[in-house]
């Protein structure tokens, strides 16, 4: 009950966010991009969660400029058997692939990851699906779940086809499945989160990161413009020369020499800096350097922040058989409102809402000797926070004097008349 009163608000917070994304921040690029969604609709999502993903999908894509000419977003749908919910030239306008996204149907059934790498290949990654030649093409996954078949080779495959793989893991997803999915490096490639409402915190990052791939790195020639100096047993420096029209830089290392497999590590920079420091390197180790220029404006724009999450309680008291008090610590900042909302188990969701001033609320109508969940969400003018939660048990309803009167009755009934008193006696002496 909880949670569902929490993902209600986290609901509302994502929508916000999708908004501010979508006026405010661009992927500045004339690049071409092709991008897949895979998106697991197995039954251990939840109806709740995929209204959730829904919303983190649209805010992830709605920095791009979508047309038949810059960037397409296609979308499949699997758990047990993949389904294409729309090809990558499907939607020609921004507004018409959120649309399609706010409509998206829960599918619900099992999570057959491998087979759904496989059927994207096959069917979404094709020139008659709206692919084009001369694009980037990306794959993006999104699973709260182990895979109940294999991932490895089906996704070796998509990245021999020059498909560079994104992998997205949500709750109970498995960390190394989402590794031997991603392409490199797995710190670009690969996000996993403990709950649906953590999404909110990688969306940013995510499609900074997404940005740069469609736009592409473009590398460097490291016979002429990069040099490595300044060697001491556990760091290096690194400098190159400046690369025009470059928006920022992305450095790969990995040791090629090392008793142990190690993973690639890389360090992106802005387009104003020409050198940087590899540290916390293994000593007597050699390395292999990558330099890449990214080319492009860049992903820009302007944010905001989310108010900080309220810290106080929601306390209930002066509980009654179909009565309780609600008073709840003020939150931080210009409050525009509080929504209260509460639930039994078995009624329906009630909401009330009060200025942003009040800090209590007498609920009144509800039902006796039942316990009842209570959530307070502050909204500010940027969309709700982090709701109060709390829990109380309604009393048993008082008897009136004409019931207690009933009752006194037929107690007496049981054991006699109201005017006879029963018969006394010592028992046995």
């Amino acid at each position: 009950m909880k949670m569902f009163l929490v993902a209600a608000a986290l609901l509302a917070l994502l929508l916000s966010s999708s908004h501010a994304q979508d006026t405010d921040t661009k992927c500045n690029t004339t690049a071409q991009g092709d991008l897949v969604l895979l998106v697991d609709g197995s039954w251990s999502v939840g109806r709740i969660n995929f209204k959730i993903l829904r919303n983190f999908i649209a805010r992830m894509v709605s920095v791009f400029d979508i047309s038949p000419d810059r960037v397409q977003i296609g979308l499949a749908q699997y758990s047990g058997d993949p389904k294409t919910e729309w090809h990558l030239n499907a939607h020609s306008t921004k507004a018409s692939l959120l649309d399609a996204i706010a409509k998206l149907p829960y599918k619900g059934g099992n999570t057959m990851t491998g087979m759904a790498l496989n059927f994207i290949l096959q069917n979404n990654f094709q020139t008659s699906a709206g692919m084009r030649e001369n694009s980037r093409k990306i794959g993006i996954l999104i699973t709260d779940g182990k895979s109940q078949d294999e991932i490895v080779f089906t996704s070796q495959s998509l990245r021999e086809n020059g498909i560079e793989l994104y992998a997205v893991g949500v709750k109970n997803a498995d960390e190394g499945e989402l590794r031997s999915i991603a392409s490199d490096p797995d710190d670009i490639h690969m996000y996993n989160v403990n709950d649906f409402k953590f999404l909110v915190d990688i969306v940013d990052e995510l499609t900074i990161n997404l940005c740069n791939s469609v736009k592409g790195p473009v590398p460097f020639s490291a016979a002429k413009n990069m040099n490595v100096y300044d060697e001491t047993s556990t760091t290096m420096k690194v400098t190159w020369g400046a690369a025009e029209g470059a928006a920022g830089y992305m450095i790969l290392y990995r040791p090629t020499n090392a008793t142990e497999p190690q993973l690639e590590q890389a360090i992106r920079v802005g387009g104003e800096v020409t050198n940087v420091q590899l540290v916390q390197l293994t000593p007597s180790t050699a390395y292999s350097i990558s330099l890449y220029a990214l080319h492009g404006e860049g992903l820009g724009g302007t944010g905001v922040t989310l108010p900080v999450p309220p810290v106080g309680v929601l306390t209930i008291t002066d509980v009654t058989h179909s009565t309780m008090k609600l008073r709840w610590d003020a939150a931080p900042g210009a409050v525009r409102r509080y929504i209260v909302t509460y639930k039994s188990d078995e009624g329906d969701l009630k909401e009330a809402e009060v200025d942003g001033n009040i800090v209590t609320l007498d609920l009144s109508g509800l039902i006796s000797q039942t316990e009842y969940d209570v959530a307070v969400t502050p909204v500010y003018d940027e969309g709700p926070i982090s709701p109060l939660l709390g829990t109380a048990i309604t009393g048993a309803k008082a008897l009136s004097q004409s019931d207690m009167d009933k009752k006194k009755d037929q107690s007496m009934r049981r054991g006699g008349t109201r005017d006879t008193p029963l018969p006394y006696s010592h028992g046995p002496v």
